[in-house]
């Protein structure tokens, strides 16, 4: 049997959801699979893996727009392969489930190009220091405190039971 090749892929507008992916791809390597890990605005194609997971942090309610773009650009090879997805948020250092729900909100808006077998909502980190001026004052004026929230115990859990992606089903 050949290996399985699995592609993990980001949006990221400051590094930390592109740190959850590498962390998914490690513990999916780990699991016997052959991982392929970039940033959305940087993969060319998707043919070719059996399995693809995409990521991306949720700001103002929203996958970021790259993402979204990358699931519609690619959805009907997407469709013909397992697909797991996740979202990092701020929002989710309080893992309450009215929060989840915003966070599964944030990626319906994919729902119409591709299916997801498994959906991962985790806490993002925040660091006032590297935000874009804009992002920065907006930030401020929510009062909002910087910190890394990301449970790497959660995020290596989920990626462990993405099963789909690393078993062989025939």
């Amino acid at each position: 049997m050949a290996e399985k090749k699995i592609l993990v892929v980001y949006a990221s507008r400051y590094g930390s959801t592109g740190e959850i992916a590498e962390e998914i791809a490690e513990v999916l390597q780990e699991s016997g699979v052959d991982v392929a890990v970039g940033n959305v605005m940087e993969i060319e194609t998707v043919a070719g893996y059996d399995g693809v997971v995409i990521g991306s942090p949720i700001y103002m309610g929203k996958w970021l727009p790259e993402a979204v773009d990358f699931v519609k650009n690619f959805q009907d090879v997407l469709r013909h392969v397992p697909v797991a997805v996740f979202a990092a948020g701020f929002s989710m250092k309080e893992p309450t489930e009215q929060n989840r729900e915003s966070g599964r909100a944030a990626i319906s808006v994919i729902r119409p190009y591709v299916h997801p077998f498994d959906i991962g909502i985790f806490a993002g980190k925040l660091a006032i220091d590297g935000l874009s001026g804009a992002d920065a004052e907006i930030i401020k004026m929510a009062g909002v405190m910087e910190g890394d929230f990301r449970d790497w115990d959660d995020i290596a859990a989920w990626a462990g039971d993405l099963e789909p992606l690393f078993k062989d089903v025939s």
